[in-house]
């Protein structure tokens, strides 16, 4: 049983929409960047601006493309057979994820949450609906990762025993920068995750381009978990080494990226050992939901 801990739906951020034709992932830049197994000859860290355009501008064109029907295209191509899928609030709801993934037991969704009356009710009514996890993202939702609506918004989460995935990583999502890639920086999760000792963190992408700092975190807290999204084979030896075969977890970030190719990653890092393997593509994160949501 492979598991996907990273994936999206309908997810239209400022200036995308779907696109249904769309069925595809582009040949760009990503695409190259995809084939090395994400290492990248050509800098260390964040790219150099016009990199980081066309980057903007491909993920912008992967993000388009989408939905529940394109995401299980793509697990039955790939052999995966069940995915997390991820809202962010405000561009669309728990609510609306909740609907997408009714009648369909591979997809297993996550809340969302933002600031506005009402949300701590939306919140709860998404857990009892049927989601096993809630997503952060200070990057697209705009608030700073130790604001004290994420620390509200804990507080209120930590009673279902459930993990928290947030965005980590200074990514910008538009061709002009916004000014909001900083919020992405790991290091600024700590104050959060030391807050919440009982709330298991997933990190998503693992730090990005900086995955040693998430690694970092790691070695430091034990409910810390590190997600393995464009990140090369090497990084995930390292986070196998500090995190141990227990919180490494295979994450594609699916429509962003094909996930072919972190589970080939996956594979090559596990080698013959088939245990390190099943821990890493699935059993994991199922250990993590608890037996309500294990498909098991």
């Amino acid at each position: 049983m492979i598991v996907d801990a990273h994936c999206h739906l309908q997810l239209p951020i400022y200036g995308v929409t779907p696109d249904p034709s769309r069925w595809k992932f582009t040949k760009l830049l990503m695409w190259s960047y995809e084939l090395l197994g994400y290492r990248n000859p050509l800098w260390r860290g964040e790219p150099p601006e016009p990199a980081r355009m066309l980057i903007s501008l491909e993920n912008q064109m992967r993000l388009s493309m989408g939905s529940r029907e394109k995401l299980l295209h793509y697990m039955d191509k790939n052999g995966i057979d069940y995915s997390v899928v991820l809202p962010i609030a405000p561009f669309v709801s728990s609510r609306d994820y909740l609907e997408a993934c009714a009648g369909q037991h591979r997809l297993i969704p996550f809340a969302t949450a933002y600031p506005g009356e009402g949300w701590v009710d939306e919140l709860h009514d998404a857990m009892k609906g049927g989601c096993q996890g809630l997503k952060i993202h200070p990057i697209l939702q705009r608030i700073p990762p130790d604001d004290p609506f994420y620390f509200h918004l804990l507080e209120e989460f930590r009673r279902y025993g459930k993990p928290v995935i947030a965005h980590t990583g200074e990514f910008d999502y538009y061709i002009v920068k916004d000014g909001y890639a900083s919020y992405g920086d790991v290091r600024r999760l700590e104050k959060l995750i030391a807050a919440f000792p009982d709330v298991p963190f997933i990190l998503g992408h693992m730090g990005l381009y900086y995955p040693e700092r998430a690694i970092e975190l790691a070695r430091r807290y034990s409910q810390v978990y590190l997600e393995t999204s464009f990140q090369r084979a090497a990084v995930v030896r390292r986070a196998l080494m500090v995190a141990g075969r227990e919180r490494v977890l295979l994450g594609s970030d699916w429509p962003e990226s094909d996930s072919k190719y972190p589970l080939a990653i996956a594979r090559k890092v596990a080698g013959n050992d088939r245990d390190l393997f099943r821990r890493i593509t699935g059993g994991n994160l199922l250990a993590l939901l608890g037996s309500q949501a294990n498909p098991l």
